[in-house]
């Protein structure tokens, strides 16, 4: 023991530990509140941003101000947007600064293509980001919103402070000093009050274990005293510790209904709202094709008939037994599916659970339309393989150069065939196994110049060309031969599809922290609008003649969007402003 503990009596030093026990209780308590509040405001912002770049992207695409390029007709806007100080930023999709509303001649301005936030809002709903102005002194948040043709960016002064949240939560504020004042005094009253006591028990265990026996002109409490300070400590500890599982679990459950993946929303006797997620609002707006902020009155909506006429029948049962607990609704709307479920309490309160069943949907009907395919796929070459077969048999004396040439097409008939089911186990290793395939760090760099040299034939005949604009030692974190297989099959569209005296160029792009974005891009004859969202499709084939010819299954894309997606990566195709096709997607760093 130290001569400062030693100076310092048992009840005071008592009462320190439990007020900084206290202290350090209400300081993690403010600052809990302060970044719940300060998320908040950011969540808010963003989502105010966002819906203003929207405003400002229909108010061009009404006006036309793309064709027209009058974008000085932009600052009406601001007769819309109640947000003094807001900077509204139009950028072209090569960086060009099409308008400014901080700036008087904004052909001046620099390229704006490698500011982050606008480069992280092409493979972003938006993107954001906070700098600081050398002129004014302040901090600015950016958010860009990408709409294909421009970009939209949106800058106002960033002000998430604790100011902020300190008047906000004033009375919180008050409340937390009273309780502080009065836990305070509490402490000190019962650590006076108990200091005495415990000393003297102290002391007594002390003299016991020195062998010196209880000296007789001590006063000292019977054993009954200590036996209940220390059931109270125990029933105390017991209490708290469950005050604190009980309150752990309420906000385990409360943050669990606001990240669930369905809408929920639970509803008193009487139809009224008492909590809802905010997956409840965005699935109800999806089936309705309404715009509402609350969500009391939907069951009044025509296509919730069927839960309403549930309730009818079954929410006020004299009987006070309920027939039927639950019903569910089965509902598309806009190519998504819904199943919306009603779950009747006894007190006749009810839930309402909506959960989007989109992918589910999509995959029975990808299963069926997979067997089908994979049934009509695998006919033809079976078919052609047979008939060069059955037309050897039947004429023997064939010559040899007809037999070789009948030969020569069976065999590329059964490779035909190989491909496709090795394509096929492929997808279906992706679809089954999963996070199984085992990740390393693999040299990006090294795996599109060996895919390059294997395929280099190939290129050749087509007069083909490829520029490689990648860094040697780039790694990603992934499964080689998964990796290895998306170049390959990327290259070898390029190389059927792209025409003859074509370049391929693979580079790098900037990204999302934590992955690394490239680009596949060619300057061939590019890949038509309409077929853009479908070309990752199994089986899908823009020209189906043209494709068998150059003797493709129709899944190498497919099996590139899986193996992406299994690396938590993104992919994206679009055609280039100079001709032909790009294909952009990243890979974890």
């Amino acid at each position: 023991m130290s001569p400062m503990t030693k100076t310092i009596s048992f009840r005071r030093r008592l009462f320190l530990y439990y007020f900084g026990i206290f202290l350090l209780f209400t300081v993690l308590i403010l600052g809990f509140q302060y970044h719940r509040e300060k998320a908040i405001r950011i969540s808010a912002l963003n989502s105010r941003l966002s819906d203003m770049a929207q405003l400002v992207d229909n108010y061009i695409r009404a006006n036309s101000l793309n064709e027209t390029g009058n974008y000085r007709l932009t600052d009406s806007i601001f007769n819309l947007i109640p947000v003094p100080d807001l900077r509204v930023t139009v950028i072209a999709i090569d960086g060009k600064v099409l308008y400014d509303s901080s700036v008087d001649d904004w052909s001046l301005m620099e390229n704006h293509l490698t500011r982050p936030e606008v480069g992280k809002s092409l493979y972003s709903p938006y993107g954001t980001a906070v700098r600081h102005s050398e002129s004014t002194g302040k901090d600015y948040y950016y958010l860009s919103r990408y709409f294909n043709t421009h970009y939209v960016r949106l800058a106002e002064e960033y002000n998430i402070n604790i100011t902020g949240f300190l008047k906000r939560e004033r009375i919180f504020l008050v409340f937390m000093t009273i309780v502080f004042a009065g836990i305070w005094a509490l402490l000190a009253a019962v650590t006076r009050r108990m200091g005495k006591s415990i000393t003297m028990i102290r002391d007594f265990a002390a003299r016991m274990r020195r062998g010196e026996g209880n000296d007789p002109s001590i006063i000292f409490p019977k054993n009954e005293i200590g036996e209940t300070g220390k059931e109270i400590v125990r029933i105390y500890n017991n209490l708290a510790r469950n005050t604190s599982e009980l309150s752990l679990q309420k906000e385990k459950l409360f943050r669990h209904l606001h990240v669930l993946n369905e809408g929920v929303a639970f509803f008193s006797a009487d139809r009224q709202v008492e909590l809802s997620n905010s997956h409840f609002m965005v699935f109800l707006n999806a089936l309705t094709g309404e715009h509402t902020l609350k969500p009391e009155g939907f069951i009044d909506h025509p296509l919730f008939s069927g839960i309403r006429t549930f309730l009818d029948s079954n929410q006020h049962n004299p009987s006070g037994k309920h027939d039927n607990s639950s019903t569910e609704l089965r509902m598309e709307r806009g190519g998504r599916h819904f199943a919306v479920r009603c779950i009747l309490f006894n007190d006749n309160s009810f839930e309402i659970v909506i959960t989007d069943i989109t992918r589910t949907e999509q995959n029975k009907a990808m299963r069926q339309q997979m067997t089908s395919n994979i049934a009509h796929e695998l006919k033809t070459p079976i078919a052609s393989v047979r008939g060069y077969i059955e037309t050897l048999i039947v004429n023997r004396d064939l010559d040899e150069e007809k037999r070789n040439h009948f030969l020569e097409k069976a065999l590329g008939q059964s490779t035909r065939l190989t491909d496709l089911i090795n394509d096929i186990v492929t997808l279906n290793k992706l679809d089954e196994t999963g996070s199984n395939f085992p990740f390393e760090e693999v040299d990006i760099t090294a795996v599109v110049k060996e895919v390059r040299d294997n395929l280099m034939t190939d290129l050749n005949r087509r007069q083909m060309t490829m520029d490689i604009s990648i860094d040697e030692g780039v790694k990603v974190t992934g499964n080689r031969s998964l990796i290895v297989s998306v170049i390959q099959n990327l290259l070898e569209n390029a190389i059927s599809y792209a025409g003859e005296n074509v370049t391929v160029t693979v580079r790098s792009l900037p990204g999302e922290p934590g992955y690394r974005t490239f680009s596949f891009a060619d300057n061939g004859i590019g890949i038509p609008e309409e077929h853009q969202e479908r070309i990752f499709e199994r089986f899908y084939r823009i020209d189906d003649g043209r494709s068998r010819k150059s003797g493709g299954t129709g899944l190498g894309l497919a099996i590139v969007k899986n193996a992406i997606l299994l690396h938590k990566g993104e992919i994206s195709v679009r055609n280039r402003p100079g001709g032909g096709a790009e294909f952009i997607f990243s890979l974890p760093a």
